[in-house]
């Protein structure tokens, strides 16, 4: 059994410099030496793909990230992959993937909360969880996960929820799909709600998709700035609704030919279709023929972006 790791920085690769701040510097060797119980699982290979932190991760790398990923499914001596990047965005990067990749290969993102010069250090534990995870017959079929503090999540579902707990990524309301108990991989549960597969034309891609969130009495510019971009994503309050203030700005859009997609600010539910009618509501939403999205919005933004690439927008969403 051999699991390639793709090193791509992060947290988990961070070591404090002259000044003390932490800075990704180790390399995806060092993250393996680092866990002598590794060689116990797997032969372990390594892909350095860079060394920045989260923040700097654009959707450009994430497209290349995609690409070594389907080299390493091809390579039919990989058995499992495991990325390791730092926790800003590492919710996107997964669900980047994840509409990305169609192979049989396991894959796997992880990375770290604390650095491994802090106290209680979680990168080494997360690192093996992650490679137990790839290592379980099971984890073919369930896209790409989220391993971390032994909790294995679906790339769809998992959210940073914490600023600075190592138990940091959840899945609200459904839970995760499986957990690592000592030495053996339990899974509870699979994924019923998929996205299709999107084949990303590099020369299409865009990062110029808004993403706003709905607020009280929030001006319309917020929502009119999108106007020269490629795309609004809208993170509506409650079960669809906005100030109507914004609907103006928002039928200009649409007028205009920007796609709209429409989720909640809400961790947990979904987009209300015939519940209220007032100006703002749901209602107004189909009117304006929005596209409704099931995932929180950074992911919905993702989302958006890829399947704009992919030329595949009405795949990607539906219009109730």
């Amino acid at each position: 059994m051999t699991v390639a790791l793709v090193a791509t920085g992060g947290t988990i690769a961070s070591t404090p410099t002259a000044g003390a701040d932490a800075e990704p510097d180790l390399r995806g060797a060092d993250l393996v030496e680092a866990v002598p119980e590794l060689g116990e699982l797997a032969d372990l290979t390594v892909r350095e793909f860079s060394a920045v932190p989260s923040p700097h991760f654009t959707v450009e790398r994430m497209h290349d990230l995609a690409g070594v990923v389907d080299e390493l499914d091809d390579d039919g001596g990989v058995t499992g992959v495991v990325v390791t990047q730092g926790t800003d965005v590492l919710e996107e990067t997964a669900y980047f993937l994840d509409l990305c990749y169609d192979g049989d290969t396991p894959v796997a993102v992880t990375g770290a909360m604390r650095n491994p010069s802090l106290p209680g250090a979680d990168g080494p534990a997360n690192l093996l969880a992650a490679v137990r995870a790839v290592s379980s017959p099971e984890a073919a079929d369930l896209g790409v996960l989220v391993a971390f503090n032994d909790r294995l999540h679906a790339a769809r579902e998992a959210t940073k929820v914490h600023t600075t707990n190592p138990d940091t990524f959840r899945t609200p309301e459904f839970g995760p799909l499986g957990v690592v108990d000592e030495d053996r991989v339990v899974w509870y549960r699979a994924p019923t709600r998929t996205d299709p597969t999107f084949e990303v034309d590099a020369d299409r891609l865009t990062a110029d998709v808004h993403a706003v969130t709905a607020t009280a009495g929030m001006p319309p510019e917020q929502v009119a700035v999108a106007a020269e971009g490629d795309g609004l994503c809208l993170a509506a309050t409650g079960a669809g609704h906005v100030p109507p203030g914004v609907v103006p700005a928002l039928e200009d859009l649409v007028a205009a030919g920007v796609p709209l997609v429409v989720t909640s600010r809400c961790p947990e539910g979904r987009l209300a279709r015939n519940t209220y009618g007032f100006r703002g509501s749901e209602a107004t939403l189909r009117e304006l023929g929005a596209r409704y999205s099931d995932v929180n919005l950074q992911k919905t933004r993702i989302k958006a972006i890829v399947a704009l690439a992919a030329d595949r927008l009405e795949a990607a969403f539906e219009r109730p």
